[in-house]
């Protein structure tokens, strides 16, 4: 039986064999915060963000994440989250390295409005731009059209 001694060796032993847990995936929630009620085609900028500081513009909002890591991407209405939905779409490489080694990332039928990415491709420092598609619901109707915004990724072998 192992004692409580034995256990913490063992753990030290692992940790200095395979090195610090920064190789074990992360799962990185990214959350756009939408005012649902006051959103437009031309102010999405304005009424949408990731809960950065005010002074980081949506299009320098970026994650870090290194290769093997899951980057999952919702929405929630800051304005009204009993009635209001923020349906993420899809996530478009537009620059740089495409990190998730496709074009498009979509949402599934199984989660809708929610899409999921593995980071498969990557150098410390390669940075992605990629567009999120969206749509915003109102009590159920949908409101304009599809939204976009433009944040980015960026690898980071050692974190």
């Amino acid at each position: 039986m192992f004692t409580k001694f034995k256990l913490l060796i063992l753990a030290a032993t692992l940790i200095f064999a395979y090195g610090s847990t920064s190789n074990v995936p992360t799962t990185h929630i990214i959350t756009l915060n939408v005012d649902t009620g006051k959103i437009t085609s031309t102010n999405t900028d304005e009424t949408a963000n990731f809960g950065q500081e005010q002074d980081v513009a949506n299009r320098d909002f970026t994650t870090i994440v290194k290769n093997g890591d899951i980057v999952l991407w919702k929405g929630v209405s800051s304005s009204s989250p009993d009635n209001d939905q923020v349906l993420i779409e899809a996530i478009n490489y537009e620059g740089g390295t495409n990190v998730f080694g496709q074009n498009t990332l979509k949402d599934t039928r199984q989660n809708p409005g929610i899409v999921v990415g593995t980071v498969t491709e990557g150098e410390n420092g390669d940075r992605e731009k990629y567009t999120i598609s969206f749509k915003v619901l109102n009590n159920g109707v949908k409101r304009g059209g599809t939204y976009l915004i433009d944040p980015q990724i960026m690898v980071k072998l050692e974190l």
